[in-house]
C-alpha cells in the first residue's frame, strides 16, 4: 500500500504572483505551488529509491465567500494525478494553512495575495520490491515449517521412546505477553499472549501442552523438560 506525506505552509519566498491579480481589491487570493514527488522503493533493505518530482501551480484562487472549498481543489488534484485516497489529507492541509494565513493577515489589510507551498510525497513499493518482500517472507516461513517438519519426522521415528513431560512442569510454564505479534511454531498461527519454555521458545499454551503430554522435548531445539519417569 502506498504511503502519503503532505505539508502545506506559507511560501514566504514567492512574490511573483502579486502582480498578476487584477480583480476586486476586496477579495483575497491564493497561489499554490505544489511539489509532487513519487518515491519508488526499489529495495527497502538496501535503501535504494528513485524519485520523480514535478512542480505544479494553482493560481488566483479566491477564498472569499467560501469559494475555495473541496469542490475547487479536488478537480485540480485529480488533474495532476494525485491518488484519490489522498484527497482528504491534501485538502485538509491546504485549507488549514489558508485559514491560518488569512487570520494572521488581518493586521495588514493591504495584503490580498497569499502564496502557499505544498510538499506532497507518495512512497510506492515497486512491483519487484513487493515480490521480493513476499518471497523473503515466504522463504522464512518455509524454512520455519521445514525445521518443524524435520523435527516431527525425528519425533515420529523415535515415537516408541517418547516420555511425557511432568504435568507439574507443564502447568508451571511461564505465560508472557509479547509486544510484537509472533507465530506459534506448532500451528503457525499468530499470538501476542503465549507460553515461554525454559529454552525461551514460545508457543500457544494448548499447542505446547498437547506436545509435552506426548514427549518432553521442545519442538524446535529438543530441550528436555523434566519427566516423572524413574530411571
Amino acid at each position: 500500500m502506498d504511503d502519503y506525506y503532505c505539508k502545506a505552509y506559507p511560501n514566504i519566498y514567492s512574490t511573483d504572483y502579486t502582480t498578476e491579480i487584477t480583480p476586486s481589491l476586496n477579495c483575497n487570493y491564493f497561489n499554490i505551488e505544489f511539489e509532487y514527488t513519487n518515491m519508488y522503493v526499489l529495495n527497502a533493505r538496501k535503501f535504494q529509491t528513485f524519485c520523480d518530482t514535478d512542480v505544479h501551480t494553482f493560481s488566483n484562487v479566491s477564498i472569499d465567500n467560501k469559494i475555495m472549498q473541496e469542490s475547487t481543489i479536488i478537480p485540480w488534484l485529480s488533474k495532476i494525478n494525485v491518488p484519490q485516497d489522498a484527497f482528504r489529507l491534501v485538502v485538509a492541509n491546504i485549507l488549514e494553512c489558508a485559514n491560518d494565513m488569512v487570520r494572521s493577515s488581518r493586521k495588514n489589510k493591504n495584503l490580498r495575495v497569499f502564496s502557499i507551498r505544498v510538499d506532497f510525497v507518495v512512497t510506492r513499493a515497486s512491483e519487484d520490491e513487493s515480490d521480493e518482500d513476499y518471497d523473503y517472507k515466504n522463504e522464512d516461513e518455509e524454512d520455519e515449517e521445514s525445521v518443524f517438519e524435520d523435527e516431527m519426522e525425528v519425533e515420529e521415528e523415535e515415537n516408541n521412546g517418547l516420555v511425557p513431560a511432568a504435568r507439574s512442569c507443564i502447568e508451571e510454564l511461564e505465560m508472557v505477553k509479547v509486544e510484537e505479534v509472533g507465530k506459534c511454531p506448532i500451528c503457525f498461527e499468530d499470538f501476542n499472549v503465549c507460553v515461554r519454555m525454559p529454552c525461551l521458545h514460545m508457543f500457544h499454551m494448548n499447542c505446547i501442552r498437547d506436545w509435552l503430554e506426548v514427549g518432553n522435548s521442545c519442538p524446535l531445539c529438543r530441550f528436555k523438560m523434566p519427566t516423572n519417569k524413574i530411571e
